[in-house]
């Protein structure tokens, strides 16, 4: 199943046939600006990927930071990286101090997203995405409409989550 646009963001999901029950063994990534995000031929657990999901939902109108977007995508990469990674709070000066900079994180932490970074920032009219692949050490970014990334990524929480309310034990 297909959530989205490949050329902008999309999401893929795809449940095994021998799914193994309640674990949901399959297959999930995500589409930035045509490329694919995630190790979708390895596969996962979509048990966990739903579990996960539902922080990223939670944190959904709580990324606005304006400030941030006036950045190139290298800077405002490493302002977040740094904060989450290293305790650097340089982010404040482009946030408001109780704006958590997980926030911005929307990597499912799943091992099929292990070489990526990526982050999501909401500004009065749309959003960047920026996605950074450890292996190649390219850092990309495509501008969104504001909430295109959260429709899509609470279609495809639904599906699982249905997919998991069915299988489930």
């Amino acid at each position: 199943m297909e959530f989205g646009h490949k050329t902008r963001f999309g999401i893929a999901v795809e449940l095994d046939e021998n799914h193994g029950g309640s674990w949901l063994f399959g297959r999930f990534c995500y589409w930035i600006a045509g490329e694919m995000v995630g190790d979708y031929n390895s596969g996962t657990s979509l048990r966990d990927v739903l579990f996960q999901m539902k922080y990223i939902i939670g944190d959904r109108g709580k990324r606005f930071s304006p400030d941030l977007l006036n950045l190139s995508n290298e800077k405002m990469f490493h302002l977040i990286f740094s904060a989450l990674n290293e305790g650097d709070d340089e982010i404040f000066r482009y946030v408001k101090d109780d704006l958590m900079p997980a926030r911005f994180d929307v990597c499912i932490p799943v091992d099929i997203f292990d070489s990526w970074r990526i982050f999501l920032v909401d500004g009065a009219n749309d959003t960047r995405l920026l996605y950074f692949n450890e292996n190649t050490s390219k850092l990309s970014a495509i501008n969104l409409e504001y909430d295109e990334f959260d429709k899509i990524f609470s279609e495809a929480h639904a599906y699982i989550d249905d997919a998991y309310s069915a299988h489930g034990d």
